[in-house]
């Protein structure tokens, strides 16, 4: 009981979190997502030190921070394409590195370190374009567009534990994630789309066809993302990436579906949205 106040809590604070960041305005929904991603790249780093492997964290950090604030940069038509160009030297230097470490993985340690750039931050660096996905009009600013891929993903989770935790008897991936079921995803997956059309047509963003088509695409997007969290973890042989959401674990944990989901999102909203 006392573990499920604490998820509840948690949970709570940070669904207004980030539903207020989003909300306000870009700049708050920038500062937010750009401290969320840096500590969700440190989580994954340092999983990636388990077994003696030692990525670059600053540089990784560096450049995903790079990347995050050229896509918002670029988003707001401040700077061109040119921006993005500046990511290449910051790559480069990573083998650099490694020549002067001296250590005994130094291959590992490279993979590792681009790995959490592609895996962690290019996915929130596309959050800035959802967030104005109109591409005749970038000065739009689309919170609903956002929240939308939220609530999908959050009402998925939620309809995946509810009917998992009532019928899930047919495990989906027991080597991987042995408490998700098809029972469970199935009911996830109608959580989130009976959610969306709602909203989606309250908001009127999109219409019920294409809502239930990106609902979907999104859910199957986002399992996979929670799939390969969780093939993560078991690889590393840990439970949670960390520990600051208490009864949720770490950000990595909270965010692993959006990672795989928030680029399938995007192009398809650009492909019919605009």
């Amino acid at each position: 009981m006392k573990n499920i106040f604490k998820r509840g809590i948690s949970g709570f604070i940070y669904v207004v979190l980030t539903v207020g960041c989003i909300l306000i305005s870009k700049y708050t929904f920038f500062a937010y997502f750009a401290i969320i991603l840096t500590y969700t790249l440190y989580e994954f780093y340092r999983l990636c030190k388990v077994g003696g492997n030692k990525p670059q964290v600053w540089l990784g950090i560096i450049a995903s921070v790079y990347l995050f604030v050229a896509f918002f940069l670029y988003d707001l038509k401040l700077i061109g394409e040119i921006i993005f160009l500046g990511i290449i030297p910051v790559l480069m230097i990573s083998p650099v590195i490694e020549l002067f470490r001296n250590s005994e993985r130094p291959v590992q340690n490279i993979a590792y370190t681009l790995l959490g750039i592609a895996y962690i931050a290019f996915p929130f660096s596309v959050l800035n374009f959802i967030i104005s996905p109109y591409e005749l009009h970038p000065e739009l600013y689309v919170p609903e567009a956002l929240l939308g891929l939220f609530i999908i993903l959050w009402a998925n989770d939620s309809g995946a534990y509810l009917v998992g935790s009532l019928w899930g008897k047919t495990k989906l991936l027991e080597k991987i994630s042995p408490n998700k079921s098809w029972e469970g995803a199935l009911g996830g997956a109608f959580f989130a789309i009976v959610i969306s059309v709602f909203i989606f047509q309250y908001v009127g963003f999109m219409s019920p066809v294409h809502s239930i088509i990106l609902s979907l695409l999104t859910v199957i997007a986002g399992t996979i993302g929670d799939l390969t969290e969780s093939m993560f973890k078991r690889s590393f042989k840990v439970k949670d990436s960390g520990s600051i959401m208490p009864g949720h674990g770490g950000l990595l944990d909270r965010f692993d579906s959006m990672l795989f989901a928030a680029p399938i999102y995007f192009i398809y909203i650009s492909l019919f949205l605009n």
